[in-house]
């Protein structure tokens, strides 16, 4: 599977995933190629809205500087509550806290996600 199809494949499922809890979500195709910034998952629920740049890696990545800039423009436009979501074969969803990426100068492992990590129902 091409890593577009696989990234894809991820975004699809944390949709449905979302939605299937009570969020009202909207997956942004292609998101990183309209000019604005625009995330690759946006959801609300109870007055909250959230937005991820997801990921789908077996290992350790670097989150590029303009996908955190384009979270936190979100974050100040429209009060969300960033987050990178990384998508862990087998292991399932990881969500971290853009400031805590944004401190670790994007770079994202397995030992990062030690005592920072949010499960998907902690969201």
């Amino acid at each position: 599977m091409n890593a577009y199809a696989k990234g894809y494949a991820a975004e699809n499922e944390l949709l449905h995933t979302l939605y299937s809890m009570g969020w009202a979500v909207i997956r942004a195709p292609r998101s990183g190629r309209v000019g604005i910034p625009s995330p690759d998952i946006l959801a609300a629920k109870d007055g909250r809205l959230i937005v991820v740049e997801c990921k789908s890696r077996s290992g350790a990545f670097k989150v590029e500087k303009e996908q955190l800039d384009q979270l936190d423009d979100w974050r100040l436009r429209a009060r969300a509550d960033p987050y990178i979501g990384w998508k862990i074969a087998r292991k399932g969803w990881f969500f971290l806290k853009l400031d805590d990426v944004v401190a670790n100068n994007g770079n994202v492992g397995k030992r990062f996600l030690d005592g920072r990590s949010l499960a998907i129902n902690e969201l």
